[in-house]
């Protein structure tokens, strides 16, 4: 009994028009549904959202992972229970979804487990059922990093005991300090980070998968077509292995193009933990920019 993937996150956005038509212009999304203030977009490999636009400022709503039935929904339930905490079991309350099991994080960040009607067994970018290939086309939703203030540590240790994810990798700059950690439920790297900053920063990036890097090179042209500079990368980053790109979407967050993320082969294998933050940032030794202070 294990978590799936992220399966979607709720963003808010400054405004929402421009917000929009760079989702399914440059981005190439398509727009899934509409729900009063909130537009919900995906990538088109099945029929689930990846991402939801609400306006008004920035950062993450929620955030949700796949389960694989609704006795996961109930397992979970009863641990977060176990705990004191409080939990809302919630039915056909978004596109695409049967049930939902929607909680706080130690962080404050709102966070779902979620069982979805289309589930298919895996995805063939040769053969999207919906995607229109236009501007840059991920195959879907990758990972995304919350900023934590001062609780990296406590939310990780949430989501290891209740929700059974592993921890990869901790950067720590002194001995007992997490300053940010990288979590996965399944085979890759991490699906989930989390890391410090100011408590009025709830995202750090939400990424987007990418087939190889000459696809973040065609993603970077988009971009650049459109106005949009590259806040950093191309580049590989240390944790993880992973390539990259990042820069700041309309709307007022930060979003990465990552592609070849590094497999987790040893499930059982301890965590890493790191001091030197640009060796974890970059394996080519570049290192990151002033704004990384920056989440939204």
């Amino acid at each position: 009994m294990a978590l799936q993937k992220l399966a979607h996150a709720v963003l808010k956005v400054q405004e929402m028009e421009p917000s929009l038509q760079f989702h399914t212009e440059v981005l190439g999304l398509r727009e899934v549904e509409r729900s009063g203030d909130t537009i919900y977009l995906g990538c088109g490999v099945d029929d689930n959202y990846d991402v939801a636009l609400v306006q008004g400022g920035t950062g993450v709503v929620d955030f949700a992972f796949q389960v694989e039935s609704e006795d996961d929904l109930q397992h979970y339930a009863r641990r977060i229970s176990n705990l004191g905490m409080k939990s809302d079991m919630i039915s056909d309350h978004e596109p695409g979804e049967l049930k939902a099991l929607r909680f706080t994080l130690p962080s404050g960040h709102t966070m779902e487990l979620v069982l979805v009607k289309d589930r298919p067994h895996y995805f063939n970018p040769a053969l999207p059922r919906h995607r229109r290939l236009k501007g840059i086309a991920p195959l879907d939703v990758d990972h995304i990093t919350l900023r934590a203030g001062d609780k990296v540590k406590e939310v990780c240790e949430f989501l290891q005991q209740v929700l059974d994810f592993q921890i990869a990798d901790v950067f720590s700059p002194a001995p007992g300090v997490w300053a940010a950690a990288w979590t996965h439920v399944a085979d890759y790297h991490h699906d989930l980070a989390i890391m410090g900053g100011p408590p009025s920063n709830t995202l750090d990036h939400l990424a987007w998968t990418m087939t190889s890097f000459e696809h973040i090179r065609q993603g970077a042209d988009v971009l650049m077509q459109a106005g949009i500079p590259l806040e950093t990368g191309p580049g590989r980053h240390g944790i993880g292995g992973n390539l990259y790109a990042y820069f700041w979407a309309p709307g007022g967050n930060r979003y990465e193009l990552s592609a070849d993320m590094s497999r987790a082969v040893d499930r059982k294998a301890p965590t890493n933990f790191w001091s030197d933050f640009p060796k974890a940032f970059s394996a080519w030794g570049a290192l990151p920019p002033p704004s990384f202070e920056h989440g939204s």
